[in-house]
């Protein structure tokens, strides 16, 4: 199977017609997918790609659509996948067939294979395989879309096409046809008239068939041509081909590998910079002196911007003369004197036909200076004053003064000579210091003490931008195949010219923290300007990672707080060290980063393997005992340090805060993430702790299955083995419940999971914890095995598990009720135990529902039906069976709307009078306030309402209540004080009813602070549903977010949380919630104010008015 992007978007396959994808957004995102199949494309990214001129406002249902379409498009062809597109992680991965090819990828590989064929002087094979690439690159790619990823592309095969000419004329100029070399090469050159390799090949044609004169011709056209277009001359490497072709008639040479940085350096950037140095030259040229101090870090590219200057300046026809400070010299006024000095020099000893007599005059006494002798400064001054002057009579000076820190005492009183000269002075000074120095602090305020006539401008050079970067990186690395970012490189280095060219020139596929030897002798350098103290600090600092805590670091350096505030102020001034932007949770104090983090890793490297295990080590323990209440926001940080602080014999220090570390990204969704930490911390158990050992294992397992590895499955069975014959029963029975569920779905270990289970059982009862204990029983009956066992064992077992349930209550354990839940109703099922499978159908129900599942929810309220008609049987739980599904009765018709069946259902429904072990509140007792919420859906126009259902409401209730009849006062107090903490809000299943309740009350009470503090407290529940579960409905959590962002004024968050919302209430049926989001989301778009929202928002308001005809409502006032 054969994917071509290049050209018709197409797809081949043997025995079946072409298929072609006609959309043009389908055809990039297809695109885009395929090229980044391995790692996945971000969503945001691909709507990007998709509509490079900006996003459409319903850009996220149009994305799918786009995805849709293409997913329609792979499949109708070989792909076995199902589905071949998938979103996982907020990104979309394609998958393909292992067979399945691509023609930009065979086209790359045919350029590689092409020049290596060419080394090796294989020139049919390589002429061959460039031939490939040539025809499958020869037609454009995505002719009909822009945009900055499809550009991108579009450059780079631009960049392999020439390559492939190039390769394809000098493979067949070596073997002897000489017209389809010109060919190549001509080509070539059509596509890349600028590209000097292009050229160089149609030399080598030109004079491989015997025309040395159209080779030397060639040769000329380019030079022109760059003197004309770009005013350079062509590259070293184009003048040896042109001196070897007058030498030897012209020799065949291989062109640039692919992605090979060139000598070659471009010029990018800096345009606001020398349009200074431009202005500034402009008025030196009138007489004026002017002096502009170029100041930045190392690297930052300071000399080369003296050198674009002094190019410029030179074609102006203005002299340049260049200088350097040396503090090291003897001799006075040095910068100035080695400059004239260079001059005289140059000049011959016939003087220069350029200089007047007073001018070879004044240098003559300068070149004196530079002889051995005593030196008169009085006089050396005065003629360094009349030199410039003398030679800026002529023409205007250009003078370079490179390192302006290191400028002696004398120097500079020169310095401020020279910028007071009374006379016409056509002279520009660019002068160079690093920055950020405490001592180029000093000379800068000299000079600017200096500077009464006001003549000198500072220009401070930063780092490259994200488009300069990426310009420098076409231009000097034609493939960026496995190159950073541009951003990431940014992050890397800050924009520091060096330090990116030096990242730049890296060998590919190396580690990521393999660091050219330049980069760490430059990071040495700058090292050695630094104070003890300072040194001493920036490697604890360098070890703690990209951001640290300065009380940490300076414990683990051994210095005290004022050591360690004078040693971090010295490496701020220096430039190492900035104040970082993020705070971390549970910490108030400041956090600090290098400005450029691939100096921090040199400093990490620069000490030995065992100095860096010590300084791990020191910073785990300061972590231990100066954050020992706040510890679980770092057990990352612990993780990596133990773990790398650890001794060879191992650490179960390492080991615990390894686990700690999974758990905490395994909550986040990193399972990846989470089983490289568990198989880290397995490698750093002692070895002589073989229940650690034990235990890591058995975590390793559960933590393989939960990222879909089945090598889970193994690691689980040892884990199990050695704690079984360890005596740990409860860590054995870990991980028989880990490979009960694996065998569930891949049965190759079944008999082995029963085996387990029977020995836990039937042996172990003793040492396991009741709930545990049950949890197995209920693994047995999922595997088809009869449930052994006492029955008073299997009783207590489902009490425990009943008592767990009851303190998982709430939003917050919503996964792990669940769970627990259905354990229960199936041991209770095989144990035929009709009140136990009541309790769990109802957590389960609960959790579903809270969580806002609906099939898991749909099965769950099954389950609660079938325990309720088999309580009734066996005259056991009837009651409360049927007061809690008549709750949910009454919950289902108000949220559809049907209020008079509510009303109905209500009255049907009788409050348990004996408490019910682990239902909370009372069964029966929820319907009441059910009906309020209708109450309020119906703006207080309830027909029959019968005030007895309002007793025993709770405060926040009533507010709602005495709101919708007109009161505000005391319901604001009641609601703000619950929604700013200063009342305790309820535990358990009441909390996201109490919240639904209390955020319909903040929204009609319309105060933005109070809406405000709500926000915050739904925010950490946004994807869940308010109500007591099953049992009541106050709409879902987006709704609330999106009703009290409208009121806020926060329309982007608005209509996120309503579109969400809408998706939701439509799935439920829930019509009133339906049209009160329709008219919330009519109101947010009116307050964005887009061109178009106007017009959306009165299709959503006509929308809501007829939904709420539907159920007889009309209520305005719901709009917000």
């Amino acid at each position: 199977m054969m994917i071509k992007l290049v050209g018709t978007v197409m797809i081949e396959s043997l025995g079946a017609a072409p298929r072609q994808l006609a959309s043009a957004q389908a055809q990039v995102a297809f695109a885009r997918l395929i090229i980044e199949r391995a790692s996945g494309t971000g969503r945001d990214q691909l709507a990007d790609t998709v509509w490079p001129d900006g996003l459409p406002d319903t850009w996220a249902s149009a994305l799918r659509s786009v995805v849709s379409r293409v997913r329609a498009f792979v499949s109708g062809g070989d792909c076995d996948e199902t589905p071949p597109v998938v979103a996982q992680g907020g990104r979309y991965l394609l998958r393909l067939p292992v067979e399945a090819t691509v023609d930009l990828e065979r086209a790359e590989e045919a350029i590689r294979e092409a020049d290596r064929a060419f080394s090796a002087g294989a020139y049919p094979e390589a002429r061959h395989a460039a031939g490939l690439a040539i025809s499958w690159l020869s037609s454009p790619f995505l002719p009909g879309h822009e945009g900055e990823w499809v550009v991108s592309i579009r450059e780079r095969l631009h960049g392999f096409l020439v390559s492939g000419l190039e390769t394809a004329s000098l493979a067949a100029a070596a073997l002897g046809d000489y017209r389809e070399a010109l060919r190549f090469a001509d080509e070539a050159v059509r596509e890349a008239p600028l590209r000097e390799s292009a050229h160089r090949c149609r030399m080598t044609a030109h004079a491989a068939a015997g025309n040395r004169a159209e080779a030397l011709g060639a040769y000329h056209r380019l030079r022109r041509m760059l003197a004309d277009e770009l005013g350079v001359d062509p590259a070293p490497e184009t003048q040896v081909a042109y001196v070897e072709l007058l030498g030897t008639g012209g020799t065949v040479q291989r062109p640039e590998t692919s992605g090979r940085i060139g000598d070659t350096i471009p010029f990018v950037g800096r345009a606001a910079e020398l349009d200074t140095v431009a202005e500034s030259w402009a008025a030196a040229v009138q007489g004026q002196a002017r002096v502009i101090l170029v100041e930045g870090p190392a690297g930052i590219g300071k000399s080369r911007f003296l050198g674009k200057a002094a190019k410029t300046v030179a074609r102006a026809g203005g002299m340049v003369i260049f200088g350097r400070c040396n503090p090291n010299s003897n001799i006075p006024y040095q910068p100035y004197v080695d400059a004239l000095s260079a001059l005289v020099s140059a000049s011959g000893d016939d003087g220069s036909p350029g200089l007047n007599v007073a001018a070879r005059a004044a240098l003559n006494t300068v070149a004196d200076a530079t002889r051995p002798g005593p030196v008169h400064r009085a006089t050396l001054a005065a003629a360094i004053v009349d030199g410039f002057s003398a030679i800026s009579r002529d023409q205007p000076v250009l003078l370079l003064l490179e390192n302006l820190e290191a400028i002696d005492h004398d120097s500079m009183t020169l310095f401020s000579r020279l910028l007071c000269e009374d006379r016409a002075l056509p002279l520009l000074v660019l002068g160079t210091a690093c920055t950020p120095s405490p001592v180029t602090a000093r000379v800068v305020q000299a000079l600017s003490d200096a500077d009464v006539n006001c003549v000198m401008r500072r220009v401070m050079l930063g780092g490259l931008d994200d488009s300069e970067v990426l310009r420098l990186m076409r231009t000097a690395v034609p493939d960026a195949t496995g190159l950073p970012t541009p951003k990431q490189l940014i992050a890397d280095t800050a924009g520091n010219p060096y330090l990116l060219l030096e990242l730049l020139r890296r060998p590919r596929g190396g580690h990521a923290d393999d660091l050219p030897p330049t980069v760490l002798e430059f990071t040495a350098a700058r090292l050695e300007q630094l104070g003890d103290a300072a040194r001493v600090l920036l490697r604890p600092a360098a070890t703690a990672g990209p951001v640290f805590e300065l009380d940490l670091v300076a414990e683990a350096a051994g210095l005290g707080p004022a050591q360690a505030f004078d040693a971090l102020t010295e490496a701020v001034a220096h430039g190492w060290i900035a104040e970082a932007p993020d705070a971390r949770p549970g910490y108030r104090g400041r956090l600090y980063r290098f400005v450029q983090d691939v100096l921090r890793r040199a400093v990490y490297l620069s000490s030995a393997p065992a100095r860096r295990n010590e300084l791990h080590t020191r910073l785990a323990d300061a972590i231990e005992s100066r954050r020992a209440g706040t510890l679980a926001g770092y057990s990352m940080q612990l993780a990596h340090h133990r773990a790398h602080g650890a001794a060879p014999a191992g650490d179960a220090r390492a080991v615990r805060w390894g686990w700690r570390a999974a758990a905490a990204v395994a909550d986040q969704g990193s399972a990846e993430e989470a089983v490289r930490l568990h198989r880290q911390a397995l490698g750093h158990v002692p070895a002589g702790e073989p229940d650690l050992f034990a235990e890591a294992l058995i975590n390793l397992g559960l933590a393989q299955l939960t990222a879909g590895d089945t090598a889970g499955e193994q690691n689980l069975l040892d884990g199990a083995i050695r704690s079984l014959h360890r005596g740990n029963a409860a860590m054995a029975a870990r991980a028989v419940l880990g490979l009960s569920e694996a065998v569930m779905a891949r049965p190759r270990l079944r008999s082995e999971v029963i085996a387990l289970l029977d020995s836990l059982v039937r042996d172990r009862a003793g040492d396991l914890e009741p709930v545990l204990y049950g949890r197995l029983l209920c693994r047995r009956a999922r595997l088809g095995a009869p449930v052994h066992g006492r029955p008073s064992a299997t009783r207590a077992a489902l009490d425990a598990m009943g008592r767990r349930l009851g303190e998982l209550t709430g939003p917050d354990h919503l996964a792990g009720r669940h769970e627990l839940a259905l354990e229960m109703l199936d041991l209770a099922v095989a144990a035929g135990d009709p009140s136990a499978q009541l309790l769990a159908a109802h957590h389960a129900a609960m959790a579903a529902d809270l969580a806002g599942t609906e099939p898991a929810r749909l099965a769950a309220l099954a389950a609660l039906g079938a325990a309720t008609r088999l309580g009734a049987d066996a005259a056991a739980g009837s009651a409360v069976g049927s007061a809690l599904f008549g709750e949910h009765l009454v919950a289902e018709a108000v949220s559809q709307g049907r209020f008079v069946d509510a009303l109905a259902a209500a009255r049907m429904v009788r409050p348990v009078r004996e408490p019910f072990p682990g239902v909370d509140p009372a069964p029966g007792t929820v319907a009441a306030r059910q009906l309020l919420i209708a109450r309020w859906l119906r703006a207080g126009c309830w027909p029959t309402w019968d005030e007895s259902f309002a007793r025993g409401l709770a405060a926040v209730e009533h507010s709602l209540t005495t709101i919708v009849g007109g009161e505000r006062g005391m319901p604001h107090l009641t609601i703000r004080a619950l929604a700013t903490g200063a009342l305790p809000l309820p535990e358990g299943d009441d909390l996201p009813h109490v919240l639904g309740i209390l955020a319909m009350g903040a929204v009609e009470l319309g105060d933005p602070y109070t809406a405000e503090a709500m926000r915050a407290l739904l925010t950490p529940y946004t994807s869940y549903k308010c109500g007591v579960g099953y049992r009541s409905f106050a709409g879902p959590v987006s709704l609330h977010l999106g009703r009290l962002a409208v009121l806020t004024g926060d329309w982007p968050a608005a209509e996120r949380h309503l579109t969400v919302a809408l998706v939701q209430l439509t799935e439920r049926g829930a019509k009133p919630w339906i049209a009160l989001a329709q008219q919330s989301m009519a109101r947010a778009l009116e307050g964005r104010g887009r061109p178009a929202d106007r017009r959306h928002a009165e299709a959503f308001r006509r929308e809501a008015a007829q939904t709420l005809a539907t159920v007889s409502l009309r209520r305005p006032a719901l709009a917000v």
